[in-house]
């Protein structure tokens, strides 16, 4: 028997060893698209980043992305139905554009329009009512001594499809609001129930700081205080970040593939997003 398992075995590794190729293909460049990520959120004016997407198999760098894709000059405008804004472009390094005078009202809907190079994206989106947090609290993790998550009680109201976001800050030590991974969620596993729930601390993409790369990557640390966005989005919302999520995730993969993304950008690509926050402040302790 044990001479029949290893014949097996050996014919197995000669028949895959065997039919194994190398396969080359000529992938058709990336049609090039303006990407937007943008929101609006209450008592605050908007604020979009604008770029061009690269080809998922191409050869890129940060460098690369400031000198090429990031788009200047666009003409960005934000209306509430009764007053436009037309945004500035106040980091011009980054592409990022913000307004001055339109800002948030829960139950409003605002539309963008973004012209550039002759193309004109539009997409809108509406505030929706905030589902402030229950509680809220700090929480050193087993055995790590000063690290630790913070945690939180949400009761979800019975009405369906409700849909959050999660984001925080550290006060002193953070320059804005960093979402972790898995950020986006929906109820449909908690409907209308009381659930409790922690996150991990997020990173900004391609963070050099030590803490994220160290032993305290992903935790927050006794001693600092953290003020966490809860926001309340729609549908549409929660399934573009849901699926970048996931293919974040899958990249180095080897069974993963790439899948577009869904948008609510019209003539684009990326995410309009009006959030319906709130703050909460958490002293690590």
């Amino acid at each position: 028997m044990k001479k029949i398992i290893i014949n097996i075995a050996i014919f197995a590794t000669v028949l895959f060893t065997a039919c194994s190729k190398d396969v080359t293909l000529n992938l058709p460049p990336a049609p090039k698209q303006v990407v937007v990520e943008g929101h609006i959120e209450p008592n605050n004016t908007a604020y979009i980043y604008l770029s061009h997407n690269f080809a998922f198999f191409g050869t890129t760098t940060i460098s690369s992305i400031l000198s090429q894709d990031v788009i200047h000059g666009a003409l960005v405008t934000v209306s509430d139905g009764t007053n436009t804004d037309t945004l500035k472009e106040t980091i011009p390094t980054l592409g990022y554009y913000t307004g001055s005078k339109v800002k948030g009202v829960v139950g409003k809907t605002y539309n963008l329009t973004v012209v550039t190079n002759g193309q004109t994206l539009t997409a809108s989106s509406t505030i929706l009512k905030p589902v402030p947090l229950d509680s809220i609290w700090f929480k050193v993790q087993p055995n790590k001594d000063t690290l630790g998550f913070i945690w939180a009680i949400l009761q979800d109201p019975a009405t369906p499809i409700n849909c959050y976001r999660w984001l925080a800050k550290r006060l002193g030590q953070d320059t804005t609001y960093i979402p972790p991974n898995e950020s986006a969620f929906d109820d449909q596993f908690f409907n209308g129930k009381r659930f409790e729930f922690a996150y991990q601390r997020g990173a900004l993409p391609g963070s050099k700081a030590t803490d994220d790369t160290d032993a305290e990557a992903g935790y927050f640390k006794t001693g600092e205080t953290v003020v966490v966005k809860f926001c309340t989005i729609d549908y549409t919302a929660y399934t573009f970040y849901s699926n970048y999520y996931f293919q974040e995730n899958n990249n180095g993969n080897p069974f993963g593939s790439p899948a577009p993304i869904p948008t609510n950008i019209n003539g684009g690509l990326g995410i309009w997003c009006a959030y319906g926050s709130s703050l909460d402040t958490v002293i690590c302790k």
